[in-house]
């Protein structure tokens, strides 16, 4: 008996599978969409992060808006601690720039009040 006369036998040279075609193509891959922590106003920040200057004190204004925020309506902010640690990673990683020379202070001032609010909430 011969394997061309044996109906169970499939060559892999004739397959579907094996057919060098292009017919198929496979949507490009997506880029993950950056996940934010915090209320609405921390999530802001972070969506804007490569435009965020700490020279002029930027970060204090935002310490203090959050904090009037923060104290309105407590409930909304249980992952702030977590917005704000994220905020002060991001300084970390980003690189330097004239407009940017105080990160490393504004990171000290995130991370304190990221232990904050943890502490509060």
């Amino acid at each position: 008996m011969h394997m061309d006369d044996d109906q169970s036998y499939h060559s892999d040279a004739t397959s579907q599978s094996s057919r060098n075609d292009n017919t198929c193509s496979l949507p490009p891959p997506e880029t993950p969409t950056p996940q934010y922590h915090g209320c609405a106003y921390l999530k802001a920040i972070q969506s804007q992060m490569d435009s965020y200057q700490t020279t002029g004190g930027d970060y204090l204004e935002a310490i203090f808006t959050h904090r009037e925020i923060l104290c309105s309506y407590p409930p909304a902010h249980t992952e702030c601690a977590r917005g704000f640690s994220d905020i002060a990673f991001a300084l970390e990683r980003r690189a330097w720039r004239a407009d940017r020379e105080a990160d490393t202070e504004a990171v000290v001032a995130f991370r304190h009040e990221a232990w904050m609010i943890a502490n509060i909430l």
